[in-house]
């Protein structure tokens, strides 16, 4: 007996046409994705497609990402105040004149703007610091331990977590005497790892700006550096880098750390 052949009509066509349109597109990403995996330095683009629901690039080896997490201690510091202001204007006026006088501050926003001129982790350290002829006030600041969890590709975990690391590392070093840690050291060391660290990162925007911002604090010291005498240049160098620590505080955890 003779098999009666299917009658297929023209929209059944149609849906298995583009069925199989769909498998060969699937196959081809795949195919797309593997050969991706073979070009040093693309691996993010893979890791970007997997998070946008590409689930299949997971089982490629090249896309084990590596894990660690870092924790920013508490500190509190002691820092020499010069005045207190209600406007920005005000205090970056004030802030100006200070500075032709010779005395280089920093302008810390909370409630109030406060001009600090010196920073140290002890009172007694802070108070032989003091500009001659200058009223002056000691404040405490407390800047909040952060912790968090880092994933990045492999060999860049060490990276990341050395660039979010170095803003502490530099302010204790700061603090130290300019025999111990000399500027200019601290400075290029800054400067490379701001440069190593520039183009490394560009989606990661935290990433890149606090990049960006070791490299200017590298170009306000040489500029400071010409101006003032150098133990003036140090102080002021340790109160933007301590400024530096906690305004990436403020960055990871959205809250600013209490002055008082």
């Amino acid at each position: 007996m003779a098999r009666r052949r299917r009658y297929v009509s023209p929209r059944q066509r149609r849906e298995r046409a583009r069925h199989i349109r769909r498998l060969l597109r699937a196959l081809m990403a795949v195919a797309a994705l593997a050969c991706l995996m073979l070009v040093p330095g693309l691996r993010r683009r893979i890791a970007g497609a997997a998070r946008e629901g590409l689930q299949a690039a997971q089982a490629f080896a090249g896309l084990r990402e590596e894990q660690a997490e870092l924790t920013l201690p508490a500190m509190e510091v002691y820092a020499l105040q010069l005045g207190v202001y209600d406007s920005g204007e005000s205090a970056e006026s004030e802030r100006q004149r200070l500075y032709a006088e010779g005395i280089p501050c920093m302008i810390w926003q909370r409630e109030k703007m406060r001009l600090i001129c010196a920073v140290s982790l002890s009172r007694e350290t802070l108070d032989a610091q003091a500009p001659d002829g200058q009223e002056a006030y000691a404040i405490t600041d407390s800047m909040e331990e952060v912790t968090l969890r880092l994933s990045a590709g492999e060999n860049e975990v060490e990276e990341a977590l050395a660039l979010l690391r170095m803003p502490d590392d530099m302010f204790a070093l700061l603090l130290q005497s300019e025999q111990e840690a000399p500027l200019a050291d601290v400075v290029k060391r800054v400067r490379e790892a701001a440069r190593k660290a520039g183009g490394a990162h560009p989606e990661n925007m935290l990433y890149t700006q606090l990049a960006q911002s070791m490299t200017n604090w590298c170009a306000l010291m040489e500029n400071t550096a010409r101006q003032v005498d150098a133990d003036t240049a140090r102080r002021y160098a340790a109160v933007t880098m301590c400024t530096l620590c906690r305004e990436l505080r403020m960055a990871l955890l959205g809250s600013a750390p209490q002055t008082s």
